[in-house]
């Protein structure tokens, strides 16, 4: 199938973006699953602040079709369904050690699912996967040489659990992969996976397998802070190759760059984004019941308001967000937990609670200013090239010196062409001459001849991600001198200076 065009593209953004629904709020919490009371008081305290979903989670433990803490299940949905907060299941093989060795298999996954699902009708929307790009839940990772293996791997549990889902309702919403937000700067590492990387290998691995239908029918992601820094304001950015709130953007290029073309859905095409965790840890006071050591930098409680403030008026004006889940309703009781909900250990409410109330109130989930559509980049983000010293070229071999930059990683093309060659044409003249990292500024040249005529150094930049996102760039048009030629006129014109000297001195 062939990919989109960048006119239909920006089509098919404008039309999702007229049609965009409200967004829903909610949180991914296990409190009211082990509530006394089913949860009866915790899912009602959601309602009232406004939630719509809460996420439970469910892991599937290998070898085995039983579904874990069952009783507690059978008491939280249907108190969930009650409250009239939507039950969501978040569903993932665990431990990871059970996946590298083999005993975790996509097969029975599915199996397991299917019971679920048919054990639980009242629950229609599934998240398959948490945070397979962390080795904490997915193993392994990467080759340590720049090899991704997480991804190719984790596919098959998420498209078997998509289609044992779909086999016991085709309403049933699958969202997929629950991703982390960071990851190694470099691909293949060990331990943890970049989102964008994550995601150009599960789409190589879609594209290889030929399948003809969808993984997913959302997307799910955490755009939490960096874990042990949770001071750091709403306005702030991780930078290429990891994701924040402000950089849903790349998520969604990854998104498009991975599957364009192929049956499963981009944001382009109606693909939705779920914030399933986010959160701002807040210093907690031990005497309201919590245990241990806090570890980690948090902010304060009334911090977290603003910030929770900002964060619901600014994603209901991105037509690409469906839902966004607070991590937590109420806080975790261990302070080497998480401490950044809604409400305190004991239940009682934060200053957050009461401003997420208010935001949601005030907005309906829906933009009260300027929405901010997007469309995918042809061309690597921020691509640009600076020329050096292009005046005086002798015709002899030398070296020419450029200076390129990009927002994401690149592969540079370049070389001398005629001045007069077509835009179209020249990539398919230029040679390699190198790649670099996102964000860097390095000085590159290409040793060449300079042929007759007008000519131009010529530099194509193409995403690393998706070398067809390409960007064309040339220097100023110069005409080389023949150095003998130059050399003779010069010659020339010392002469003539010396023989105007002499007839002056003898005047």
């Amino acid at each position: 199938m062939k990919r989109l065009t960048a006119a239909l593209a920006l089509a098919c953004a404008l039309t999702f973006a007229a049609t965009a629904s409200a967004v829903d709020f909610g949180a991914n919490d296990d409190t009211g699953k082990y509530a006394a009371d089913g949860g009866a008081t915790f899912f009602s305290q959601m309602a009232d602040t406004g939630l719509k979903q809460n996420v439970m989670t469910v892991r599937w433990t290998p070898g085995t079709t039983d579904i874990p803490e069952r009783a507690f299940l059978d008491g939280a949905v249907p108190a969930a369904v009650a409250a009239g907060i939507k039950p969501v299941f978040a569903v993932y093989p665990y431990p990871p050690r059970q996946i590298e060795d083999g005993t975790a298999t996509a097969a029975g996954f599915a199996d397991w699912l299917h019971a679920v699902a048919e054990a639980y009708p009242q629950v229609t929307t599934y998240i398959v996967g948490n945070e397979p790009n962390l080795n904490t839940f997915w193993r392994p990772q990467g080759d340590g040489t720049g090899t991704i293996l997480s991804g190719a791997t984790f596919g098959p549990f998420l498209a078997a659990g998509y289609d044992a889902l779909k086999a016991v309702s085709p309403g049933i919403t699958v969202l997929g992969v629950g991703s982390s937000p960071r990851g190694d700067r470099a691909p293949g590492a060990a331990d943890k996976t970049s989102p964008v990387h994550f995601l150009d290998a599960l789409g190589d691995w879609y594209r290889a397998s030929n399948r003809q239908t969808p993984l997913m029918d959302g997307y799910s992601f955490h755009p939490y802070p960096n874990p042990s820094d949770f001071s750091v304001p709403f306005s702030f950015t991780y930078g290429w190759p990891n994701a924040s709130v402000q950089e849903l953007h790349r998520i969604k290029q990854a998104l498009w760059d991975a599957f364009n073309g192929t049956p499963q859905a981009t944001t382009v095409s109606g693909l939705k984004l779920h914030l399933d965790e986010v959160g701002w840890q807040v210093a907690a006071d031990p005497s309201r019941g919590y245990t241990g050591s806090e570890n980690v930098k948090v902010t304060s409680e009334e911090t977290q308001a603003a910030i929770y403030d900002q964060l619901i008026r600014y994603v209901v004006c991105d037509p690409t967000v469906a839902q966004l889940n607070f991590f937590g309703y109420w806080d975790e009781r261990v302070l080497e937990g998480w401490q950044s909900a809604l409400r305190r250990v004991d239940g009682s409410e934060r200053a957050s609670n009461a401003a997420v109330k208010v935001a949601i109130a005030a907005t309906g989930g829906q933009c009260q200013g300027a929405t901010r559509p997007w469309t995918p980049l042809t061309k690597p983000d921020g691509a640009a090239v600076r020329f050096d010293g292009f005046t005086n070229v002798k015709s002899q071999r030398r070296a020419f010196g450029f200076t390129p930059t990009a927002a994401e990683d690149v592969i540079v093309k370049a070389g001398l062409v005629p001045a007069s060659t077509p835009v179209a044409r020249i990539p398919a003249l230029l040679d390699d001459a190198g790649s670099f990292d996102a964000n860097r500024k390095p000085p590159l040249k290409v040793t060449a001849t300079p042929r007759a005529g007008a000519q131009v150094l010529a530099v194509v930049l193409a995403a690393k991600l998706n070398p067809n996102r390409i960007a064309v760039f040339t220097s100023p048009a110069f005409r080389p001198t023949d150095a003998a030629a130059a050399a003779k006129a010069k010659a020339k014109a010392a002469a003539k200076k010396r023989a105007n000297a002499k007839a002056k001195a003898k005047r």
